[in-house]
């Protein structure tokens, strides 16, 4: 189930996804059932991106690190800089250990189906169901199957259609990169939260917003895959001014179409929480250096964990 996780990524830029004609290649092809030529697009996914910070309070350093939880085989390996400050660090901090992650059908069951006796075509109206049925239907799932369940957990099974329609995978992303690295090369592993918080947080949404976040992706449903990887192609790109403000543009903008409690759960509070983490950390003054993998989003979105930090006194470097 780990899904669920890679779920809390997607469902922050997913509604945001943009396309952007001007930096992938494209080319034209033929529509094979209606003859017409339509627009097919290439990324190159062989880039240095990356966001990096760093932090050093008295013996101890901080790396920051803006990652992906999605990636590409082309993207390895990443540029100099990370790669350096992942091998100079002894304790890797991640949103979340992805090895450590196990959860039963029935805990799962009791997490997304509905408590009340409401079911799915209750909340939504007929359009809007009829529509996610045939979604569904092209991905070989009767959504009539679902119905006992709420929409945020059917927003994170759309989320899985899109990966898998999309260039990119949780195969390679990058938190799951480093991670697999520590293992190798015997590093201690730190979580900066917790499974049941991540989960607490995808269960304790209101009714109304997690409705209104599952229309709104379903209404854009059909271009979120070439949202993605144009969110992919300028997150490896984002050693350049054009990638790193087309990854801003399509986070903020993920974030601008949900309400209040949206933002305030998935980046704001979980942002102070990480930051108190970090923060603990350099005060003990351990002497180790920590390298810390956390969504980009939670680096350039305000109230953004650099930007706590900075407020709590630190001298925060941009490195890359």
């Amino acid at each position: 189930m780990k899904f669920l996780l890679y779920s809390v990524f997607l469902m922050i830029v997913l509604t945001g996804c943009v396309t952007n004609d001007e930096s992938p290649n494209e080319h034209e092809k033929m529509n094979e059932e209606t003859g017409e030529n339509t627009t097919d697009t290439t990324y190159n996914y062989d880039g240095d991106g990356g966001f990096l910070w760093k932090i050093d309070h008295e013996e101890t350093t901080a790396y920051i690190h803006g990652s992906i939880h999605l990636g590409h085989v082309d993207y390895y390996p990443l540029s100099n800089e990370i790669e350096e400050a992942y091998a100079s660090s002894d304790i890797i901090l991640p949103e979340i250990n992805m090895f450590e992650v196990d959860i039963t059908e029935e805990e799962l069951n009791e997490m997304a189906i509905f408590d009340d006796g409401k079911t799915l075509d209750e909340v939504l109206s007929e359009d809007v169901y009829n529509h996610l049925s045939d979604i569904f239907k092209k991905n070989g799932v009767e959504l009539e199957s679902l119905n006992k369940y709420e929409p945020w957990y059917i927003e994170t099974l759309l989320s899985g259609f899109v990966q898998e329609e999309s260039d990119l995978s949780a195969e390679y992303g990058v938190d799951l990169y480093f991670l697999q690295q520590a293992i190798e090369d015997n590093k201690e592993i730190m979580e900066l939260e917790t499974v049941e918080s991540q989960y607490d947080m995808l269960t304790g949404f209101s009714l109304d917003t997690q409705t209104d976040r599952l229309e709104t992706f379903i209404e854009t449903y059909e271009v979120q895959a070439e949202g993605l990887n144009n969110l992919g192609y300028h997150w490896i790109n984002s050693n350049t001014e054009e990638g790193k403000e087309g990854v801003k543009e399509s986070l903020s903008t993920g974030f601008e179409s949900s309400d209040d409690e949206f933002q305030q759960e998935m980046n704001d509070n979980r942002n102070i929480d990480m930051a108190n983490k970090i923060d603990d950390l350099l005060q003990s003054n351990s002497g180790q250096t920590y390298f810390a993998i956390i969504g980009t989003a939670h680096t350039v979105i305000e109230p953004s964990v650099p930007s706590i930090l900075k407020e709590k006194g630190y001298d925060i470097e941009r490195i890359y």
